[in-house]
């Protein structure tokens, strides 16, 4: 789904629930470096053919991933020190051996729209531009979690005590949406359930030192459906 069309969304759902508390957010993401293994991540971006990640959080070394459908590539990558003004931040990328064309590879993002600020509860993360391509990512300010499987984009809200869970298809297409959920914490992850018609959705998420995730969809207590997260972000009050 095309970022406007998710910001369109986001904004016609929000605009019935409270304005985010003053106290503000912490935000957390995170990548799935291998099967069952997970790192902290600065940057991912999720979008209609592809997710990517960047695995390290200061300038250096640091490592590129990319999914294409459940397929995982990654290629080292030299991480620069942020450029920014004007509301945006540029993040210098180089690979070995690849040209980059003007205006190089890098990571865009905000300084504007960032966790910093209580009105969003998410750093806008606006474009990777790699070897690969140019490629624009979804966002949605408000989400307490985004977080993307080899299928699917999904979006968590929680403002005024509601919980309410919203899927894309991996190509952009809508999915299921559905409110009146719960979330519970335990051992340092959240799952977060809800129910509709004898389905269960079930959405599970890791903070620092529990990182990891999936979504499940289950009826009569038999699971049909489990996929892994590859990437996510966690938005909580601080």
């Amino acid at each position: 789904m095309p970022a406007n069309r998710v910001r369109l969304a986001a904004t016609l759902l929000l605009s019935s629930l409270p304005l985010a508390s003053a106290a503000g957010f912490t935000e957390a993401s995170f990548a799935q470096v291998r099967a069952g293994a997970w790192s902290p991540v600065r940057f991912w971006c999720d979008t209609p053919g592809r997710v990517l990640a960047l695995s390290t959080s200061a300038p250096g070394a640091g490592t590129l991933m990319q999914w294409v459908g459940g397929a995982r590539s990654q290629v080292a990558v030299t991480v620069g020190a942020d450029d920014a003004g004007a509301g945006q931040v540029y993040t210098p990328l180089t690979f070995a051996g690849r040209r980059a064309p003007a205006p190089g590879f890098f990571v865009h993002s905000s300084n504007m729209e960032n966790v910093q600020d209580p009105a969003y509860r998410l750093t806008h993360v606006n474009e990777f531009r790699v070897p690969d391509g140019s490629f624009a990512c979804r966002y949605v300010p408000q989400a307490a979690v985004l977080a993307a499987t080899a299928k699917h984009s999904v979006i968590v809200w929680e403002a005024g005590g509601k919980v309410t869970y919203a899927s894309r298809n991996r190509d952009g297409t809508p999915g299921v949406t559905i409110t009146g959920g719960t979330r519970t914490t335990r051992d340092g992850r959240a799952e977060y359930r809800w129910n509709r018609g004898g389905y269960g959705y079930v959405l599970t998420v890791g903070l620092a030192g529990h990182a990891g995730g999936e979504l499940r969809v289950e009826r009569a207590g038999r699971v049909l459906s489990r996929e892994s997260l590859l990437a996510y972000s966690v938005s909580t009050l601080r």
